[in-house]
């Protein structure tokens, strides 16, 4: 991996992680907000490894080291809001689980490393999605606020749900992966 794809990876990966617990301190002003677990009695290998693999498996339709380790890092980074409960106050929990988070971590992210870049922001969307899907496949608590902050009630996913969430998150990604090899070839003809 060259140093550039490195430092880009990094740069936008610490972005989306400080994105994440910023959107999840909203929370703290929010009703229907409980105590949130301090995270370093909540992770498990098993919780970290997962997030990260369904997050490469989705990047790896790119066929780019750069994107797929994205993927695999927005995956596991949307974890970000759990360190809120490092704080010992009372939030809505899951805040960057949402669709609301999603489109202000890709308008960000896009500003910030790419306006043109869509297999950028469809890495962005993707991960999040994978992340989603990860959590449905554990089922143990597949609910997320996926409307707030407009609304802050937990929908609950089925554990099935999981196998719609990765095939979204693989098609975004592919999508865009297309639409940017497609692109690059008009370029390249002309």
């Amino acid at each position: 991996m060259l140093k550039p794809d490195l430092v880009f990876v990094i740069k936008t990966a610490g972005l989306y992680c400080a994105l994440a617990f910023g959107f999840s301190i909203i929370g703290i002003f929010l009703p229907e907000k409980v105590h949130q677990v301090n995270p370093l009695y909540s992770f498990s290998a098993e919780e970290v490894l997962g997030h990260i693999l369904w997050g490469l498996v989705a990047g790896a339709i790119t066929i780019s080291l750069r994107y797929f380790l994205l993927a695999g890092s927005f995956a596991i980074l949307v974890d970000s809001d759990h360190l809120i409960g490092l704080l010992n106050i009372e939030s809505v929990s899951r805040m960057s689980h949402s669709i609301v988070f999603g489109i202000i971590s890709f308008i960000i992210i896009m500003s910030f490393f790419g306006k043109k870049n869509y297999l950028l922001g469809a890495t962005v969307i993707g991960g999040l999605l994978a992340h989603l899907s990860f959590d449905a496949f554990r089922g143990n608590d597949s609910k997320f606020p996926i409307f707030t902050p407009f609304y802050s009630g937990m929908i609950h996913f089925p554990h099935v749900d999981w196998i719609f969430l990765q095939v979204a998150a693989v098609a975004v990604i592919g999508f865009a992966t297309l639409l940017t090899r497609r692109k690059t070839m008009k370029k390249t003809e002309q």
